[in-house]
């Protein structure tokens, strides 16, 4: 009986979706055609191919790609669009935000660089707006939307790390031998997330010792995207001069993969990266300001990734 009604199921489900489709026919639709306002993942890899823009001068077309964590528009220019070369400065638009960069032109192809924030935005918008600047003719296309939530989300996953083989990397983890000290220099937000969320955090923690001996001190709690953010977790680090000084506080943010820059030092402190625990974020570059970690202008991960650091204790 179990066996029937499923079918039966299907079998209403069936006849719904080719009564639909003669009517698509009908009204002279395609699957295709129904599809063509979407975007579309490539299985397996971090690419999506961009419905045909609403409006466009020069551009045929794109696809959004993500290697080493990093997003960017490939543009493919319409046949009759003279081949422009060089760099351009672009403007991403989605809604009310713009995105200034610059674009790299190359024989057909233009590729943009998309920030993370501008990847958020997209998941939401309704439709985003391409221009290059600065060439003859005039580039530039709007895309619509539809699907790119689900599209970006699907091909997340696939999107290539970043070579991080010559930064320290922060190791977190519940099985630290470090978790009662962190638990204890955590015990009021450990509270907090218990009385906001009737649930205990994931407590995880790291040490990193410096050459001359001071010392950093991470932990991390997890447990709810609702009160720490997208990533669900929180990062704290504290600081101090030696195994007999007290621990300070001097770093909180979201969640993240940390790693410390051990070849650049600001009063004997190392740089910070941040970089977003989910794919296609932008990297965030920490840098001490004389107190504590603070957010700097430069670029977080070098060119070259130089030799190779240890990894912080457990």
């Amino acid at each position: 009986m179990q066996r029937h009604a499923v079918a039966g199921r299907a079998g209403s489900s069936l006849g719904r979706w080719f009564g639909g489709a003669v009517l698509a026919v009908a009204c002279g639709w395609s699957p295709s055609a129904l599809a063509a306002d979407r975007w579309v993942t490539a299985e397996g890899e971090a690419a999506i191919t961009l419905p045909e823009p609403l409006q466009a001068k020069g551009i045929a077309g794109a696809v959004l790609a993500c290697a080493e964590q990093k997003w960017s528009l490939r543009l493919t220019l319409s046949p009759e669009t003279a081949a422009p070369s060089g760099e351009a400065a672009a403007k991403l638009f989605v809604g009310a935000q713009v995105f200034e960069t610059r674009a790299t032109l190359e024989n057909v192809t233009i590729t943009v660089p998309v920030a993370g924030l501008a990847i958020a935005r997209m998941k939401t918008g309704t439709r985003a707006k391409i221009t290059i600047e600065g060439v003859e003719p005039a580039l530039e296309a709007i895309f619509p939307l539809r699907g790119s939530k689900a599209a970006i989300e699907a091909a997340e996953p696939f999107c290539s790390k970043r070579d991080m083989s010559g930064y320290e990397r922060i190791g977190l983890t519940p099985y630290s031998s470090y978790l009662l000290e962190a638990k204890e220099l955590r015990k009021d937000e450990i509270e907090l997330f218990r009385q906001a969320t009737a649930a205990e955090p994931i407590v995880s923690a790291a040490k990193s010792v410096l050459p001359d001996g001071r010392s950093l001190l991470f932990v991390e709690l997890c447990g709810s995207s609702w009160y720490y953010g997208a990533s669900g977790c929180n990062v704290a680090a504290y600081s101090r001069l030696s195994d007999a000084a007290a621990w300070t506080q001097v770093y909180d943010a979201e969640g993240a993969d940390l790693y410390l820059d051990n070849r650049t030092l600001v009063d004997g402190w190392p740089n910070l990266i941040a970089l977003p625990k989910k794919g296609g974020g932008d990297e965030v570059l920490w840098a001490w300001d004389g107190e504590a970690y603070g957010v700097s202008d430069g670029d977080a991960v070098a060119t070259g990734p130089g030799a190779s650091q240890p990894e912080s204790r457990q």
